[in-house]
């Protein structure tokens, strides 16, 4: 195919009821125009023209007909300083292939067609996309066509070349529920391409992964799982079942299990969750464990670092080979300023230690059961901040005397 760029103008359609346009409909955690966009051929060079009562898109290069707008208006708009061919799409169809636009652009190109069509599915008068010589799409929008397949149709009236190339059926994507179904199709190609791969799926049918996302051979997705644009997964892991990862980074040989990890990078040979949630901004060393209910939150946490269950590690920067109690928190907020916490290496953090930020632990640290931290540790030393038991005699058969109780 020849390298000559081609103009191409993705139309993202009319507002629906629920106030969204069709390219911002969300499939697999992204917008539909972006789907579209990335699956057009190196050839096409998207055309945006803004117009003034346009909603804000951004980052969706496309152009939407506000209520104020017609058809005509939009492409007129778009196409007055244009010179050679357009390639004009309607309502956006995300499981459309490469292939398939290559291959309109490959006819009209070797057929000198005044227009080329791309037919989907079995009605031979509905239209998709469509490329045009620009003096003939000039020509046609001087009757105001209201839509693609209108512009076909005067074409054909006023005598042009025209010629069409069959595709299978797609989805035009309209509402939620177009974009669901379009999801689907996507879903299946995407999961099989995987499988194929080397992936493995438990349940491919509720295994969701974005098509920005990628995985290494031999690790395996478990049902219930999201893996959102932005994800990079090693070799060798297993994730899920019940898990998101969004701008994630997973090394190999790592466990997430029912668990979240947004904008954060765990290391090889880790385990994370049940139920951990690791926040942006965090990065987990090799071999550590993250275990239930730990929620972590700009937090570094060296090689080797255990913290099992139960425990708060936010604005911190933790060593390696730390073992964390069970209930620790670090007190990272004051109501006004986030504070940092600086965790040496070999410390031994008792349960239900408090450690109040800012504050620092040197390496080999201790610190007793049910401590709060407020002050620095040395190296080697045991941290110690409770009050000292007492037991007093008797006091608690008294008291449920008191309340008719019987000892």
């Amino acid at each position: 195919m020849s390298c000559e760029k081609l103009n191409t103008i993705l139309l993202g359609g009319r507002r629906s009821r629920d106030g969204k346009y069709p390219v911002q409909r969300e499939i697999l955690f992204s917008p539909v125009g972006r789907i579209v966009a990335d699956a057009l051929p190196d050839a096409c060079e998207l055309v945006y023209v803004r117009q003034e009562s346009e909603t804000e898109l951004e980052g969706i290069p496309s152009i939407v007909c506000p209520d104020d707008a017609d058809f005509t208006e939009m492409l007129r708009a778009a196409v007055e300083k244009l010179d050679g061919d357009v390639m004009v799409l309607s309502t956006p169809m995300p499981d459309a292939e490469q292939e398939e636009y290559e291959r309109v652009i490959r006819m009209h190109r070797q057929s000198k067609n005044a227009v080329s069509m791309l037919t989907c599915g079995a009605m031979a008068d509905t239209w998709h996309c469509a490329v045009f010589q620009m003096h003939v799409l000039k020509k046609i929008l001087d009757s105001h066509p209201m839509s693609l397949t209108e512009s076909i149709r005067i074409a054909e009236s006023i005598s042009a070349k025209t010629e069409s190339c069959r595709t299978e059926a797609h989805v035009a994507v309209y509402t939620a529920y177009d974009a669901y179904c379009a999801q689907k199709i996507l879903q299946r190609r995407i999961n099989a391409e995987l499988m194929g791969k080397g992936i493995s799926m438990l349940d491919p049918e509720y295994t969701y992964v974005s098509p920005y996302a990628q995985i290494g051979y031999g690790t395996t997705i478990l049902p219930g799982t999201m893996i959102k644009p932005g994800s990079w997964i090693g070799c060798g892991c297993t994730i899920g079942p019940n898990t998101i990862l969004d701008c994630a980074s997973i090394g190999d040989e790592t466990s997430v299990n029912s668990s979240q990890v947004y904008e954060s990078k765990v290391g090889a040979h880790a385990t994370v969750g049940p139920f951990a949630y690791i926040r942006p901004g965090c990065e987990v060393g090799n071999h550590t464990r993250i275990g239930d209910f730990v929620e972590l939150k700009k937090a570094h946490i060296g090689d080797n670092t255990k913290v099992s269950h139960l425990t708060y590690i936010g604005d911190a920067e933790v060593g390696e080979r730390v073992n964390f109690g069970c209930g620790t928190v670090i007190v990272n907020y004051d109501g006004y300023t986030k504070s940092k916490t600086v965790i040496g290496d070999d410390c031994f953090i008792g349960c239900n230690t408090n450690l109040v930020a800012p504050v620092e632990l040197g390496d080999r640290v201790l610190t007793a059961a049910g401590t709060t931290v407020t002050k620095n540790v040395p190296d080697g030393a045991m941290a110690v901040a409770r009050a000292r038991q007492e037991n007093k005699e008797g006091w608690n058969d008294r008291r449920r005397r008191m309340h008719g109780q019987k000892d």
